[in-house]
């Protein structure tokens, strides 16, 4: 049945509005569920969440413990954790600094957490201070409270009495306290023990009791969700949780999450990531969440189909399209500047103020005396592709000759009448794409066919051998010995015009940096390149060091979506082809709106955890890797190695290598996931080294595991000892 026109424009109205609710809804935040669901977690309901000091994350389930690296989920139970006796795991005890996490299950097992393993500890051997006794209150099961400091000093909460201990168990101090374990909650900070019971907050020290109030908090409508491990405690009101924090001597509230319904995704459990700026939550119901928060703000225009290329600056903090639109940090403005149709591949803002573009093979002056309102108009023959003011002020025109890989430059003249024109200047073996000037008669020039120094005066073309044969899409020169260049097929080069030395950068393991598109650079020393397949973050120095053979390797901090783009494909073949504003924003075109953000304020999540050869899977079953060592038998047909290390930013920024050294010998190779495997290895001791780049200095960590193979009998020196005296015995008596 067709729809009614009526019901159609409903249903239409009724989907644009959802769809806008959904961006407004995470414009902010990258959020990420995990689940059953998907096959992450073992069960929906999460307890309790914590970190330890190694980087895991670990999660109390009903269906076993689990442990999170950042790319997968591990989970530990009665099939694989000797002496547990139930898969319903409840919370987590003691302290992360010296490295002595506790979990608790509903049978009173008390699972140790050391060294990022877990183990059952038996009942015998349970320390003192963590010896439990449980009871059934108003139908649930409850333990008494032991809550740790991070020196594993603790405070014991019992039959109406606050005591604080130190951690070999000594009394320091005692008061009543009366608290309804179902309405009191009970919160450490800065190793001070609080608690809040019917909206109200007390401090304990000492002995004694103090009444706190909290800043921005109200009377009433507010929910208070400790993670005592962590010393964090969250509350939650109008659809917002916040950290509470101390700062000084007063409690003040941190906005984490805003316009999220707790309730309706049932969280019961919170941990906040303080050095990655991730907050976890844990669901009843739907499982884990991951929060982060949009390190970009990606502003999409009224232009009809929101793909964007050249722009220039507007004033300070601001910045303008070929579309006429004038873009900020808060948004873009709906009057447009000016309204002159053009292709978007090039914007020129000239030293008399007036604004050039162009349309195929028409050129266009926007005249600052009119405000923009008049224009004058310049017609080639050939398509225009490239508009350039030089040092002196002359306005340059380039244009692709029709079916030839030939193209021409063009000179502004005055021609005495009041309007001048465009004069055949030179014919280029090439068709300009980019132009860059920081000295008098060299017009740097990219082109279809490579890199090039024009000399102005002389009319003659030098070409960069190095950077030939490739589509060079932009120049950056900020130094006049540094010439940055991109290109769309072989990535991107740094020329020095005075050695005349070229070198040409590694490029990420995705090959993403193939396309490069524009390179800009920030206040902090870093280098931004766009592409189309995300942006890249690179340090200055580290390149450099890389150019004069000081170092052999080059870090990339890589960014996506999900840091804030609306898309991965950024644009270039344009110019400019990104800026700098003077509040030292940056801003790059793309292909659906622009990308603006301060790179001082983007949170960098480097992969500087150390690397961990966590088991072994030797002909299908599990064996353990003791300090570091893997002892094999000889006969063994197929051993698996597993390899993490912890890191929770985008996962193309963890490139773990792994080389083998031994009887056997390989080169670097890249991990592909998280495990290697081997197979009928000759007898023999092998080093297995992992190594990965940690940061924008470009050093590696290192891990290194010991294989053990032993010889077969025969292979043994005593038995060709045994067997060249049984062949002598045999020879004499014979």
């Amino acid at each position: 049945m067709p729809f009614s026109k009526p019901l159609y424009l409903l249903f239409a109205v009724f989907f644009s509005i959802s769809t806008l609710f959904s961006q407004q809804e995470n414009r902010e935040y990258d959020i990420i569920w995990h689940s059953a669901d998907d096959n992450s977690l073992p069960q929906n309901s999460v307890k309790s969440i914590i970190q330890d000091k190694y980087g895991f994350l670990w999660l109390s389930t009903e269906n076993g413990l689990v442990r999170y690296d950042g790319s997968k989920f591990k989970v530990f139970n009665i099939e694989n954790l000797k002496g547990l006796g139930t898969n319903r795991i409840s919370y987590f005890r003691g302290t992360v600094s010296t490295d002595s996490i506790y979990a608790l299950s509903d049978f009173t097992d008390l699972i140790l957490i050391k060294n990022n393993k877990p183990s059952v500890i038996p009942k015998h051997k349970i320390p003192e201070s963590f010896r439990l006794t449980n009871h059934l209150h108003k139908g649930k099961r409850v333990y008494v409270h032991k809550i740790y400091k991070t020196d594993n000093s603790y405070f014991s909460l019992e039959n109406g009495t606050l005591a604080a201990y130190t951690k070999n168990n000594q009394k320091l101090w005692e008061i009543e306290y009366e608290y309804d374990p179902d309405n009191t909650e009970f919160f450490l900070l800065n190793n001070t023990l609080y608690s809040h019971k019917n909206g109200k907050f007390v401090r304990f020290e000492n002995g004694k009791i103090f009444f706190t109030a909290i800043e921005g908090l109200p009377a009433t409508g507010f929910t208070v969700f400790p993670n005592t491990v962590a010393q964090q405690t969250f509350i939650t009101f109008n659809n917002t949780v916040y950290l509470l924090e101390k700062n000084h001597d007063k409690l003040i509230l941190k906005v984490l999450l805003k316009d999220f319904n707790i309730s309706k995704n049932n969280i019961i459990s919170y941990y906040y990531d303080v050095p990655n700026d991730i907050l976890y939550l844990g669901s009843s119901t739907d499982g884990l969440l991951i929060v982060k928060k949009k390190k970009f703000n990606s502003i999409v225009g009224n232009n009809k189909n929101g793909v964007y290329y050249a722009q220039i600056p507007h004033g300070k903090d601001s910045f303008l399209s070929t579309t006429g639109e004038i873009f900020s940090t808060s948004g873009v403005q709906k009057k447009r500047f000016f309204t002159k149709e053009n292709d978007n591949y090039i914007l020129l803002k000239d030293r008399n103020g007036d604004i050039w573009t162009k349309q195929d093979n028409r050129i266009y002056r926007l005249n600052k005396s009119t405000n923009f309102t008049t224009s004058d108009t310049w017609f080639f023959e050939d398509r225009v592709i490239l508009l350039f003011e030089t040092l002196k002020g002359e306005i340059l025109a380039g244009t692709a000759t029709n079916g030839a890989p030939a193209g021409k430059l063009f000179r502004l003249e005055d021609t005495g009448l009041s309007k001048p024109s465009f004069k055949l200047y030179m014919v280029v073996p090439f068709h300009p794409t980019y132009m860059l000037q920081i000295e008098d008669n060299i017009l740097w020039t990219g082109s279809h066919l490579g890199f090039h120094k024009i000399y102005f005066r002389e009319k003659k073309v030098e070409n960069i051998k190095k950077i030939s044969n490739t589509y060079v899409r932009s120049i950056y020169i900020e130094n006049p010995n540094e010439i940055w260049v991109t290109t769309y097929e072989k990535g991107f080069f740094l020329y020095n015009p005075y050695t005349k030395k070229t070198t040409h950068f590694p490029i990420d393991k995705n090959r993403y940096l193939l396309s490069s598109h524009c390179i800009i650079e920030d206040q902090n020393g870093y280098l931004w390149i766009s592409t189309n397949k995300g942006l890249f973050q690179a340090s200055k120095k580290n390149l450099l060091n890389y150019s004069k053979g000081k170092t052999d390797n080059v870090y990339y901090q890589y960014y996506d979506k999900s840091d804030g783009f609306y898309t991965n494909e950024f644009n270039g073949g344009c110019q400019p082809c990104g800026l700098k504003l003077g509040n030292n924003a940056l801003t790059f075109p793309s292909m659906r709106g622009n990308v603006l953000f301060f790179p001082e304020k983007i949170k960098l999540l480097l992969p500087d955890n150390e690397i961990y050869f966590q088991e072994a899977e030797v002909d299908n079953r599990t064996q353990e890797i003791n300090n570091d060592t893997l002892l094999l038998k000889n006969n063994f047909g197929r051993v698996r190695l597993f390899i993490n290390s912890p890191y929770y930013g985008n996962p193309n920024n963890l490139n773990i290598e792994i080389r083998l050294q031994g009887p056997i010998s390989q080169k670097w190779t890249s991990l592909k996931g998280d495990e290697i495997s081997y197979t009928s290895l000759p007898h023999g001791t092998y080093y297995l080294t992992a190594r990965k780049l940690t940061g924008f200095d470009s050093n590696y960590k290192h891990k290194t595991l010991t294989i053990i193979i032993p010889p077969a009998f025969y292979q043994t020196i005593w038995f060709n000892i045994l067997m060249v005296l049984c062949g002598l015995t045999l020879i004499f008596y014979t």
